[in-house]
């Protein structure tokens, strides 16, 4: 596989890396605050929020599913570069409602009967996705590899998503051997609700020494939110 650049936390460059892969109507939106009611209303129908904290030389231990959902992609990641492309991955490819285009229908169906480490891989030989990611390269590594560890002042940051899928509530990390699951839900209110207890769950953990984290919601395309609404703490 060939190399993959480190690319910017942002949600404009993932809205138009989203587009370029050929995913139609389809942005992403930084999401401020996940106690602000109407901004929520404001972003839905949501498909997933991406996540991203800063990375520490250990890979936590959680409690991750063996046996799930053969219909749920989840993959591994095996690229050193790619989590923030697979994280959006993660959410574009486990939701029926989303027009993947030709490029990740094919990696989907290809991908449907390999287990975990093969269908990172698959995600690495997509040339397309690699090409796409690749157009964004971004000088500072603000994000993760999987062959450096976070030493001193190093800013390495890891992508993770959070996945309603056949009304349960999965959170998808390609540094984990399986899918997480947080929850069940009926309403698309209640998976958010979960979402949000877990995310501050995480931030409350890591806030004692880092303060930086990044919260992006995957969307049906609109208008940009309205600029008044300011930004605040989760």
């Amino acid at each position: 596989m060939n190399e993959w650049c480190t690319i910017e936390s942002d949600p404009g460059v993932f809205t138009t890396l989203i587009k370029d892969i050929g995913v139609k109507n389809i942005s992403v939106e930084e999401v401020w605050s996940l106690d602000d009611s109407a901004f929520i209303e404001a972003l839905k129908p949501i498909y997933g929020f991406i996540f991203l904290f800063k990375w520490t030389n250990k890979i936590e231990e959680r409690d991750y599913l063996k046996l799930y959902d053969t219909d749920l992609f989840f993959a591994k990641q095996v690229i050193t570069n790619a989590c923030a492309t697979q994280a959006i991955l993660s959410v574009l490819l486990n939701n029926k409602n989303i027009d993947i285009g030709e490029e990740l229908r094919n990696l989907k169906t290809f991908g449907a009967e390999l287990d975990p480490q093969m269908k990172g891989l698959t995600i690495g030989n997509s040339e397309k996705i690699r090409t796409v990611h690749n157009s964004f390269t971004h000088p500072e590594p603000f994000f993760f590899t999987s062959d450096k560890k976070a030493k001193g002042k190093d800013d390495v940051f890891h992508f993770i998503s959070y996945v309603p899928f056949k009304n349960k509530l999965y959170e998808l990390d390609g540094l984990q051997p399986g899918p997480i699951l947080l929850g069940s839900f009926e309403k698309e209110e209640e998976w958010i609700e979960l979402a949000k207890n877990e995310i501050n769950k995480r931030i409350l953990k890591y806030s004692q020494d880092e303060i930086r984290f990044n919260l992006m919601a995957v969307i049906s395309s609109k208008k940009s939110i309205v600029s008044h609404f300011q930004r605040i703490k989760f």
